[in-house]
């Protein structure tokens, strides 16, 4: 009965974690994943799931995996946030699975676990499971290669092989070649350490890059058809060392931005984290025999970052891909950790728990002084965490378990609160959402709503009909002939409209609004928020 009750209070805590996922898939798109949003509802619109377009222009700058995951759900069930976030979210979930064979494969099946649990309860992992990115999957297809391919390296079974292959494969359909930096590092370093050179000149390689080239063959197609050679080289090289060396993306010399940046992506578990990689680079001096496919995981890792700090180019997402990586080397130090929580000195876990403090401290920020008004939730929500908190206590002596509880619960709770109430309220603010609630609730039968001169892709998705996107002024004036048109624009445009006279305007509606995208102090604190926003304007000809 004892321990029925305690998985039920397991079962419950990680409940919180679902429902927090869950809330996520339906808050607005922003910035990038508006854009994708478009191109795949584009793509279900057109039926050709080949070309990829935005707007009647043909686009390079992604691969198809992530169009084809995301229309497969509009196809399903239309012009939804929950449709286009869907299948990409499910994918991305299926990195957990992996994790946890690739843990179970090298450590045991409680390494395998707990290296699943840092990964779907980091608080990177839920950002990017709300915030849709390339990334997103792409993390699930390289962890796939990872697990794979060490299992060939171990085993070698010729399934392990395929399938390692297919993952990177699938890694370089989702973002590019940046699927294969990982697995190739951690393939070299592995046959290095193991000291089997004969194996990395062996032809079977070229099997694996045969195999990867056939899962890769429509983006290539797709690239060579619409931008010729040029395409293949801005897939392969331009998309890749251009963001490293500047030349075509980037302009940050922050050589610790993924350091500092680490350290909130792995919240609840960075101390642990950080702590199982000293562990596992100190061993690597002081053992008589490295672990090779730690040492191999985490040095491909360690070599990506390197890359990534010296890059020009740099985004948090970008970490998203070392996550499942780190994860694994963590886990792999999991009796080190049990055997700290189980000394007389409790200085680990009191630092642990000075991490959940400040989460819960957050948590209480957010709710009392970010929040524009106060709610039932929050209170459901912190009794919620006092009430599982206090009864596992009393049922569990196991002090590491203890610790393990209280990090979900907590990060569960947390993020509950953020997808469910504080994000969305904030997502209200965008002008997308406002300007498309003003023209359903105005317009007039044959009325029709374009876009001129603005950069907020979640418009084209979010709206029933299809909205144009004027490219050029003469098409502009061309529409404000017909009283059926509503444009939404900026204060720039709307001054060169009202300036030619020869054009009636029926209505002006201010929307004052802020890109989710330029997150500021003063758009965070709910008295300052009205001085923060900015105006676009949504014209009504007459």
């Amino acid at each position: 009965m004892k321990l029925l009750s305690k998985n039920i209070l397991w079962g419950l805590a990680f409940l919180t974690v679902g429902v927090a996922w869950i809330f996520g898939l339906f808050i607005d798109l922003t910035g990038d994943a508006g854009l994708y949003a478009v191109i795949s509802r584009q793509m279900v619109v057109s039926g050709d799931w080949l070309n990829l377009q935005i707007n009647d222009e043909l686009y390079d700058q992604k691969p198809h995996l992530l169009f084809w995951l995301a229309a497969l759900g509009i196809e399903l069930f239309g012009n939804l946030n929950f449709a286009f976030k869907l299948f990409p979210f499910l994918f991305a979930l299926s990195s957990l699975w992996f994790v946890y064979q690739l843990g179970r494969l090298l450590f045991s099946q409680e390494a395998g676990l707990t290296a699943a649990l840092i990964v779907g309860t980091s608080q990177m992992f839920f950002l990017y499971l709300l915030d849709i990115h390339t990334d997103t999957i792409l993390q699930a297809g390289i962890t796939l290669a990872l697990w794979q391919l060490i299992a060939y390296l171990e085993k070698g079974k010729t399934g392990h092989f395929i399938w390692g292959f297919i993952g990177i494969g699938l890694a370089m359909l989702a973002k590019g070649p940046v699927g294969a930096v990982l697995p190739f590092f951690t393939v070299l370093i592995y046959l290095i350490v193991k000291k089997d050179f004969r194996q990395l000149f062996h032809p079977k390689w070229i099997l694996g890059i045969m195999i990867v080239l056939v899962v890769i063959s429509p983006t290539l197609w797709h690239l060579f058809q619409s931008f010729g050679w040029e395409g293949i080289r801005f897939y392969f090289i331009t998309n890749n060392f251009g963001r490293v060396t500047g030349e075509y993306a980037g302009s940050s010399n922050d050589p610790f931005f993924y350091l500092y940046n680490m350290l909130w992506a792995f919240l609840p578990w960075t101390l642990i984290v950080l702590a199982a990689l000293w562990f596992e680079i100190k061993s690597w001096f002081t053992s008589a025999k490295i672990h090779p496919a730690r040492a191999a995981i985490l040095g491909s890792v360690l070599i990506l970052l390197f890359v990534y700090s010296i890059s020009k180019g740099k985004a948090p997402h970008y970490f998203l891909i070392m996550v499942a990586p780190l994860a694994v080397v963590t886990a792999g130090h999991l009796p080190e950790f049990k055997n700290m929580a189980l000394k007389r000195g409790r200085s680990f876990l009191c630092l642990q728990g000075l991490v959940l403090t400040v989460i819960f401290l957050v948590f209480i920020a957010v709710v009392f002084f970010l929040s524009e008004k106060l709610t039932w939730m929050p209170v459901f929500l912190l009794a919620l965490l006092f009430v599982l908190s206090w009864v596992f206590t009393q049922k569990e002596q196991d002090s590491w378990k203890r610790l393990l509880f209280f990090s979900i619960i907590v990060t569960g709770v947390f993020n509950i609160f953020m997808n469910a109430e504080f994000i969305p309220g904030l997502f209200r603010y965008q002008g997308a959402r406002q300007a498309l609630e003003v023209f359903e609730e105005n317009r007039k039968p044959g009325d029709k709503l374009y876009n001129f001169a603005l950069v907020e892709y979640e418009l084209f998705f979010m709206a029933d009909e299809t909205v144009e996107d004027i490219k050029v002024p003469q098409r502009l004036y061309k529409l404000l002939e017909s009283d059926e048109t509503w444009v939404y624009t900026n204060q720039i445009k709307l001054n060169d409209i009202t300036r030619n006279m020869e054009y009636k305007i029926d209505t002006v509606y201010v929307i004052r609004q802020r890109g989710m995208n330029q997150l500021t102090r003063q758009f965070l604190n709910p008295g300052t928020r009205e001085k923060s926003l900015t105006a676009n304007y949504l014209i009504k000809a007459k």
